[in-house]
């Protein structure tokens, strides 16, 4: 065998073996699609080590007049009362389901609870918040991290609260979330970091499960008005 010869075999060995690595890691990324229901009540946010989030001062006093506020029957301060949208990440905790739609290039989560698109752009990377336009789902970059979906999520305004008893949040948030199936694929974690300087004196974490829905569920209609402000 000559030279030439054996650069051509070795080539095509190469060849072979990147094309089968190749197809093994796109058959290695697991597929979430499918439709979701958050398990568990999320109204009042816990810490993963079940404590109050760490509030800097100004952020405990928002707090607690939105406790008050609440108690008196007057929760002004949520837009679900006003029909607006429940911002991230209270909207991954709302009581309605999601259905996930995947592809190589965008993980797609479509909310029953306002019909509101969140779009997860996977090999895309987070730009600066101060070059975000501030909005109520923010902007959304993702990457596999074997199989974990991490996306990367900030341009927030911080018109929202992060639950129902008011948690506040400002337009500096970002949010970290580390998302994989679990239980066989019966279930799906979403282990969320927020890391907002403004208002927390630290990071803080809360982890969310969801179930899968039978195959032959659907979303359903959503109408939001001012007669249904507990939607959470």
């Amino acid at each position: 065998m000559n030279h030439n010869t054996r650069h051509t075999l070795a080539a095509a060995v190469l060849a072979a073996a990147g094309f089968f690595a190749a197809g093994f890691a796109q058959a290695a990324t697991p597929s979430l699609a499918g439709i979701w229901l958050v398990e568990g009540d999320f109204s009042t946010l816990k810490t993963s080590d079940g404590k109050l989030p760490p509030l800097k001062p100004e952020a405990q006093r928002k707090y607690a007049a939105a406790l008050a506020a609440r108690k008196a029957g007057k929760p002004a301060f949520d837009t679900l009362t006003r029909c607006l949208p429940h911002g991230l990440p209270r909207l991954m905790f709302a009581p309605y389901p999601i259905e996930v739609i995947q592809d190589a290039k965008q993980v797609t989560f479509l909310h029953e609870a306002h019909h509101m698109p969140r779009l997860v752009y996977v090999g895309d990377k987070l730009p600066a918040n101060d070059d975000l336009d501030g909005n109520y789902m923010g902007f959304s970059a993702g990457r596999w991290d074997g199989d974990t979906l991490v996306i990367d999520s900030g341009g927030f305004n911080d018109l929202t609260t992060l639950d129902k008893a008011g948690l506040p949040h400002s337009d500096q948030m970002t949010l970290n979330e580390r998302m994989r199936l679990i239980d066989g694929g019966a279930r799906l974690e979403d282990l969320i970091t927020i890391n907002d300087a403004a208002s927390y004196n630290k990071p803080w974490s809360v982890r969310v499960t969801f179930k899968r829905m039978p195959a032959d569920y659907w979303l359903k209609e959503f109408v939001c008005t001012d007669k249904n402000p507990d939607a959470s």
